[in-house]
């Protein structure tokens, strides 16, 4: 048999390998499920579709105290570029972004936001009904603030034409 203390010696640097492993960067295949992975800027933001939980990183890169625009009845055509330039006049303009599927179609709305509340209320005030791509554009305050309240995304036809059901 094996000296039980010679056992316990190698043992014990089996473990301290693989306790080095999971510290170096670069996570080992497996060592790393179940922590969470910090991102670099923001919250994660986590939403529900399908009944499936996945992280929209983008949404944690915006500013907690932003001022902020919903933009509604966006065409196929707007892109992230086109509704900044539309916004950008505002001085405080900080962001804006199309709201897209996991397939990356747009969904027809999207967000701008803005440093500074009086930028925002002017933006809705000159823009709201104005074409963005080929439509009118609508405006409204964003209820971002109360985004824990209905973190839902329960569109209409996220279930539609995803392959066939097996019954």
């Amino acid at each position: 048999g094996m000296d039980p203390a010679l056992h316990q010696q190698i043992l014990m640097d089996q473990q301290r390998r693989m306790q080095a492993a999971a510290l170096a960067p670069g996570p080992p295949p497996g060592a790393r499920r179940g922590q969470p992975v910090p991102l670099p800027t923001g919250k994660a933001v986590k939403r529900h579709a399908a009944g499936k939980t996945w992280v929209d990183k983008s949404l944690g890169e915006w500013a907690e105290d932003d001022h902020r625009i919903f933009v509604g009845n966006l065409g196929n055509e707007a892109t992230d570029e086109l509704l900044a330039r539309t916004f950008m006049r505002f001085g405080s303009f900080l962001k804006a972004k199309v709201v897209r599927d996991r397939a990356n179609k747009p969904k027809g709305y999207g967000f701008v936001s803005f440093g500074d509340s009086g930028d925002m209320a002017r933006a809705i005030r000159e823009l709201n009904g104005k074409y963005i791509g080929n439509r009118p554009c609508k405006l409204t305050k964003s209820n971002w603030k109360d985004r824990n309240a209905r973190s839902q995304d329960t569109s209409p036809g996220a279930g539609r034409g995803r392959g066939v059901t097996k019954h």
